[in-house]
């Protein structure tokens, strides 16, 4: 299951380029058949177009999503893909959710679901792989809900609209500049597809995808993920990163909507944690798995779509 970033246009697509790498190079697997689910998440590109479970009525908007919609949509469409496989004749032996940067918190919700049986799908998820990912405070200290809740507010009226449309503005110039700074490491690595596929989709059904975007701004996502890592501390779910070798630090984008919730934990500890990896967390809590190093900055799937196949085979088939 590939899950994709969320941002101004971000959709399914984004992993067109990975897809194509595995479809040229690795269609003929010998040890295994891979099979890859990349759907659009609620309120990106095609899937941005709500109905009401009330009125079945299209809604002009979207209401807060966050971690639990957004995994407990995968895991639906997982054990749809289960049933239907089975019916085929093909039936998967396991499952392997890959997420990037941001949006790990959703990959660990999905396997922290399958651990504890509460998921609908019923076959074992053995593989968390998260390329670019944050540093460690990001997965153990939460957000402002309240806070978060008045950004979503803000962001879905005016200011937001404001804002969709300056993306949007000149063919997406705001989209290629923030890209180019932010997400990759060399802006001839975006290509020709890069913007045109983000205006496409944030314009699609009218720009509902931009909810989506408003709850990632707001902080949705920065709900912290310590309940997973600990309900999945001890098993044998294997948690694999992909990093990036341009570490350049440029200027990194800054949302002024969301806010983390103040520490309660000593200065020592917290100095502690700022230092220490997510890897070396993973690996105290016996999930560790590798850490593969392929060209790119922040959107690696894109940028380097060979070695992000090379090395996810590597790690998925080791």
């Amino acid at each position: 299951m590939l899950v994709h970033p969320i941002g101004v246009g971000i959709g399914k697509w984004y992993y067109d380029r990975l897809l194509k790498s595995f479809a040229d190079e690795y269609s003929d697997l010998q040890q295994s058949r891979l099979v890859f689910l990349s759907p659009d998440l609620l309120g990106s590109y095609t899937a941005s177009s709500p109905i009401s479970s009330d009125t079945g009525r299209e809604l002009k908007k979207f209401p807060l999503l966050n971690i639990t919609d957004w995994a407990e949509q995968l895991e639906q469409l997982m054990s749809e893909y289960e049933m239907r496989s089975c019916k085929e004749g093909h039936e998967i032996n396991n499952w392997a959710i890959v997420a990037n940067g941001g949006c790990a918190p959703i990959a660990l919700k999905v396997a922290k679901s399958a651990k504890d049986k509460s998921a609908p799908f019923e076959k074992d998820l053995t593989n968390v792989v998260i390329s670019s990912p944050p540093r460690l405070p990001f997965f153990l200290e939460g957000s402002d809900p309240k806070r978060v809740q008045r950004s979503y507010r803000t962001l879905s009226g005016i200011v937001g609209n404001l804002f969709w449309r300056y993306a949007l503005r000149n063919k997406g110039k705001f989209i290629q500049t923030f890209s180019e700074h932010n997400l990759v490491g060399s802006p001839a690595s975006l290509g020709n597809q890069w913007t045109p596929n983000c205006v496409s989709a944030a314009r699609h059904l009218g720009g509902m995808s931009k909810y989506s975007t408003f709850a990632f701004l707001a902080g949705a996502l920065q709900d912290g993920c310590e309940d997973s890592l600990n309900a999945l501390k001890g098993t044998d779910v294997k948690i694999d990163f992909i990093r990036g070798t341009d570490r350049k630090q440029r200027r990194r984008p800054k949302s002024y909507f969301w806010k983390r919730k103040p520490s309660k934990k000593p200065a020592e500890t917290e100095s502690e944690v700022q230092q220490e990896t997510v890897e070396n967390y993973v690996q105290k809590n016996g999930n560790r798995g590798g850490t593969s190093l392929i060209g790119g900055r922040i959107s690696l799937a894109w940028e380097d779509s060979e070695g992000y196949a090379r090395e996810l085979i590597t790690l998925l088939t080791s």
